[in-house]
């Protein structure tokens, strides 16, 4: 095989490593997060974008650390009102609630079933 070839693979098994190591997951979900919050700033109320904070929440679940779920949760919640408080008018503010409190209890539950089996995997884990 020639050397450059075989750079090429060690470079990306090096970033496919990297990104599937628990700071890895953890870098990916802050940055999903940081563009979800700036898409949200610029969108006028109304637009759902804010359901993307699902990807990061999910994402969460395979680090290895086990205060990662809540993390995410508690960040993207502040995020969330950051958004709603900095979005363009759109909706009316009443809807906007309305929708923005019905995803955070979506957002709650799932965070807490997934924080649950997690936590219920990591201590499988250590035994």
């Amino acid at each position: 095989m020639p050397l450059s070839r075989h750079n090429d693979l060690t470079m990306t098994t090096r970033i496919s490593c990297f990104l599937a190591s628990d700071i890895g997951i953890l870098l990916v979900a802050a940055l999903i997060i940081l563009a979800v919050y700036a898409i949200d700033t610029v969108r006028p109320l109304g637009e759902p974008v804010w359901i993307l904070y699902f990807i990061p929440l999910i994402l969460s679940f395979w680090s290895g650390r086990y205060y990662a779920i809540p993390t995410v949760f508690i960040v993207t919640v502040l995020f969330l009102v950051a958004g709603f408080l900095l979005s363009p008018a759109g909706i009316p503010v009443q809807i906007a609630i309305l929708s923005r409190f019905t995803f955070f209890l979506l957002f709650f539950v799932t965070a807490l079933l997934l924080w649950t089996v997690r936590g219920r995997q990591i201590r499988e884990e250590t035994l």
